[in-house]
């Protein structure tokens, strides 16, 4: 027979073997980011239009994913915990982009969507908007590119060859008069300095038919005014994907009609200023975290395009979890508010679809992660 004090130090020997198991486990990296459901949160906290007088009977619902960097620990539960995804690094993570680098990417393209959603409502409510473009700024340059080592992150491009460039497109614009072997002159704000930059061009994708280019990873810098003023705060949420939730709440905020119904109501979408709703990711962990919270109505980006797959994706990953929460896809702006605008309130939950009518689909995520030199 096993004595007492004995037992106790097997499993004090035990215990420390497999806490040191864990601390390994931990510290061993694995070539993915681990996905889970995040949180669902009200919109209204981050939103502020001042001057609003409104009551809000229900709730619009912001979705978030919870990304993490993989270890071996990680790895393990994610095939074990419900909701986890397994993500490549190198789906995450552009060429030559570590994960800090992939942080402050967030960060630029969640201030890209409050921007976006805060045009797109005021347009929709002919309300005042003025949109002052400030010029091109550089996120990142791409390692073994012209930029690298002459241009940094945070540098803001005003001109080209002597040209005013005020947004990226324009940017691409004067880029695509250009071939191989020729070179263009960057005029630049850095830290209160202008200066001068002259780099050649490159080809930037076999894909892309012989285009040129210099090797950054560009976003426009501009500053919204609007008659009342509008606050955002959501400096820890990163990423596109919040911008029609949070021109719902805006629009919400301006007008007289309680667009929740009193419902809880939640989705995802990026936005352009034109108010076309573009596809995201995560939307099988942002379904289930509106799920958990109890949502009744979910707006997620339509499949449009080959390849699209949100509609698709949000739809199965209801069933899987049993929901009954509605699915709703959208393509714009309108359609989201105008599925709103026809609810009773009243419950929505039932079918998990409400297909609406074909409409323009545009991603400004895409097009500016595409149209990076």
């Amino acid at each position: 027979m096993i004595s007492k004090g004995k037992r106790w130090r097997v499993l004090g020997f035990a215990s420390l073997l497999l806490l040191t198991a864990l601390a390994a486990a931990w510290a061993i990296p694995v070539p993915y980011f681990v996905l889970r459901p995040g949180s669902a949160v009200p919109v209204l906290q981050f939103v502020d239009v001042e001057g609003a007088d409104f009551r809000e009977r229900g709730e619009f619902l912001l979705t978030t994913v919870s990304v993490r960097e993989g270890n071996a620990l990680e790895y393990l539960l994610a095939w074990m915990v419900p909701g986890s995804k397994l993500v490549p690094r190198e789906e995450m993570l552009d060429p030559g982009e570590n994960p800090d680098m992939y942080r402050r990417r967030q960060q630029e393209w969640m201030t890209l969507s409050q921007q976006n959603a805060i045009l797109a409502a005021f347009r929709y409510a002919g309300r005042s908007a003025e949109e002052i473009l400030l010029g091109v700024k550089v996120i990142r340059t791409l390692s073994g590119m012209p930029a690298e080592g002459k241009l940094m992150s945070g540098d803001r491009i005003v001109a080209v060859d002597g040209q005013p460039t005020r947004s990226v497109s324009q940017l691409l614009r004067k880029l695509r008069e250009k071939r191989k072997g020729e070179s263009v002159r960057i005029t630049l704000w850095r830290q209160g300095k202008k200066l001068e930059k002259t780099l050649p061009l490159v080809p930037f994708s076999q894909a892309k038919g012989g285009q040129v280019g210099i090797g950054i990873v560009p976003m426009t810098e501009r500053r919204i005014r609007t008659d009342p003023p509008v606050q955002i705060r959501a400096d820890h949420i990163g990423g596109p994907s919040a911008g029609l939730m949070f021109a719902l709440e805006i629009l919400n905020q301006l007008t007289s009609e309680d667009l929740t119904r009193g419902l809880k109501i939640a989705g995802t979408g990026t936005l352009t200023a034109e108010g076309e709703v573009g596809q995201i990711g995560g939307v099988e962990q942002k379904v289930a975290a509106a799920d958990r919270e109890g949502a009744e109505l979910f707006f997620v980006p339509a499949d449009v395009h080959p390849g699209d797959s949100n509609q698709s994706r949000a739809e199965a990953a209801a069933r899987a979890i049993g929901s009954r929460m509605k699915i709703v896809p959208v393509r714009t702006l309108n359609e989201a508010v105008h599925h709103l605008e026809r609810l009773k309130t009243a419950s929505v939950k039932g079918p998990i679809i409400d297909t609406p009518a074909v409409l323009t689909y545009n991603d400004p995520v895409f097009m500016v992660r595409a149209g990076a030199m």
